[in-house]
C-alpha cells in the first residue's frame, strides 16, 4: 500500500482542502428452611382414598404436554413483541469529513458485514428453534466489489467475488436473499452490478464471462445475454436507460464495448495505450451527463469521453499528492455531477468535480469505521448516500453527503 500523503491534502488550494484532514440474574434469598422427609412423603402410585392425591402415568404426561405448549406459546408471543433495532444506529460523537472542520460534508452512517446487521425481527417460534437446535449461522460478506442501490434506495444487491455469489439486503423489509446462480448457470467472480432497463439489474461474472438479468424486487432471473465472441474479459458495466445501452469494461482488451439490448455489439471505445482516449487496464466506468467516465487504473487517472469515444478531459497522475491516483478502482456520480473516486493502494475515496479539481478525500488503511482495506465498488444512491465496497474487511461502508460539496467552493 502507497502511503496517502495527508499533509500534503491540507494545502491543496481550495477551501475542503485546508480544512482536510485525513446478567446475571440473582435468585432471591430464602425466607425459611424447610425440611424434607422422603419417609413421610405419600408415593402417589400407592396412596388412594379421599383427601389424598394421586397421579397417574397419564395425568403427569397431561402436565408435561401443557408445559410444554406454555412455553411454546411464551416464546412466540415474545416473539411478536420484538422491538425493531435500527439498522444503522446512531453514532455518537458523530464521524465526519473533512477532519477537525466547522463544516463538515460527510458523515459515516454504519456497516453492513452480513445478514445478522439487518437486525430481523424473529420469526414465530424461532426462539424455540434457536433453544432447541441452535441459531442459523448469519450470511457474510467474503469480498465485496460492487453495489447499486434501487432507486427507492431499499434494496441493496452486493457483487461478491469472494463468495461467488450476489446478495440482496432488503433495509426495509429485514429480508435477505443469496444468489448464486443464473438458472443452471453458477457464479464464478460475480464482479459488477448495475441498474437495468424496466426494475431490473445486470450482473457481471468476469470469470464466467457472462451477464445476466435479474429482477431487482424478487430476484428472479429474467435472461443471461448472448455476448460477442470478443468479449474477453468483461469487469465492469454501466447501463444507460435513455440510450438503452450497456458499456462493458473489458480489462483484457484493454477497451469498452458498447452493447444494444439484444447485446449486439454497437461499438468499441479505445484501444490500448497512453494517449487521450486510450487505456491501459481500465476497472471502472459511469455515464454522467453525456460523458462517459473511465477509470484507467494502468495510467494512474481517470477520462472522460463521449459515448461514442471522443476524448473530452482526465486528471490525475502517479504520486501520492492529494488529487493523484495509485490505484484507482471505480467510480460513481453524484446528482451535482461530482466523481468519488475508490483508490485501492491509497486506501481512501477522493471526491473531484467534473473538471476534475480535487473536492476532498476521505478515508485511510485499517479496520475502524471509516477506515479502509483494498476498497473496491462505489455507489452514490438517491438520498445522497455514498456505499463503498471495502473488500479485505469483507464489509460495505456507508456514508451521507450532508451538504452541498461544489457550493463549498464558492464560499
Amino acid at each position: 500500500m502507497r502511503e496517502f500523503n495527508h499533509m500534503a491534502a491540507a494545502r491543496v488550494n481550495h477551501p475542503f482542502a485546508r480544512v482536510a484532514g485525513a446478567p446475571t440474574v440473582a435468585r432471591p434469598a430464602a425466607t425459611g428452611t424447610v425440611h424434607y422427609d422422603p419417609s413421610r412423603a405419600p408415593c402417589p402410585s400407592r396412596t388412594r382414598g379421599h383427601g389424598t392425591a394421586s397421579v397417574s402415568h397419564h395425568g403427569r404426561a397431561a402436565i408435561g404436554n401443557a408445559t410444554l405448549l406454555a412455553a411454546i406459546t411464551i416464546l412466540a408471543v415474545a416473539g411478536c413483541r420484538h422491538t425493531l433495532q435500527p439498522i444503522f444506529p446512531d453514532r455518537q460523537p458523530p464521524l465526519v469529513w473533512p477532519l477537525e472542520s466547522d463544516t463538515p460534508r460527510i458523515r459515516f452512517v454504519g456497516m453492513i458485514h452480513s445478514s445478522k446487521d439487518l437486525k430481523p425481527p424473529p420469526k414465530p417460534f424461532q426462539a424455540l428453534g434457536d433453544l432447541l437446535i441452535g441459531p442459523k449461522p448469519p450470511d457474510l460478506l467474503y469480498g465485496p466489489r460492487d453495489i447499486v442501490v434501487t432507486p427507492d434506495g431499499h434494496r441493496l444487491w452486493i457483487a461478491d467475488p469472494g463468495g461467488r455469489c450476489v446478495h440482496v439486503f432488503d433495509l426495509l423489509k429485514r429480508a435477505y436473499i443469496k444468489i448464486t446462480r443464473a438458472d443452471d448457470e453458477p457464479f464464478l467472480s460475480p464482479v459488477s452490478v448495475t441498474l437495468g432497463p424496466g426494475g431490473s439489474l445486470f450482473i457481471c461474472d468476469s470469470e464466467n464471462i457472462g451477464i445476466h438479468r435479474f429482477d431487482d424486487t424478487t430476484a428472479e432471473h429474467i435472461e443471461t445475454l448472448r455476448l460477442p465472441e470478443d468479449l474477453r474479459r468483461p469487469v465492469a458495466i454501466h447501463y444507460d436507460p435513455p440510450s438503452r445501452e450497456l458499456y462493458v469494461v473489458d480489462v483484457v482488451a484493454h477497451d469498452i464495448k458498447v452493447l444494444n439490448p439484444d447485446a449486439n455489439l454497437l461499438r468499441i471505445i479505445g484501444r490500448r495505450g497512453e494517449k487521450p482516449g486510450e487505456f491501459n487496464f481500465p476497472s471502472g466506468v459511469t455515464l454522467d451527463r453525456d460523458r462517459l467516465w473511465v477509470v484507467d487504473s494502468g495510467n494512474h487517472r481517470v477520462q472522460s469521453v463521449t459515448p461514442h469515444g471522443k476524448p473530452i478531459s482526465a486528471f490525475g497522475r502517479a504520486g501520492d499528492a492529494p488529487g493523484d491516483l495509485a490505484l484507482p478502482k471505480a467510480i460513481a456520480a453524484d446528482r451535482d455531477g461530482n466523481l468519488y473516486v475508490v483508490d485501492a493502494r491509497f486506501e481512501n475515496v477522493q471526491i473531484f468535480d467534473p473538471d476534475g479539481r480535487l473536492l476532498m478525500v476521505f478515508g485511510h488503511e485499517g479496520t475502524a469505521p471509516g477506515e479502509f482495506w483494498l476498497p473496491g465498488g462505489v455507489f452514490v444512491d438517491m438520498a445522497d448516500r455514498i456505499w463503498v465496497c471495502d473488500a479485505y474487511n469483507r464489509r460495505v461502508q456507508a456514508f451521507q453527503r450532508i451538504d452541498s460539496i461544489s457550493n463549498n467552493l464558492e464560499r
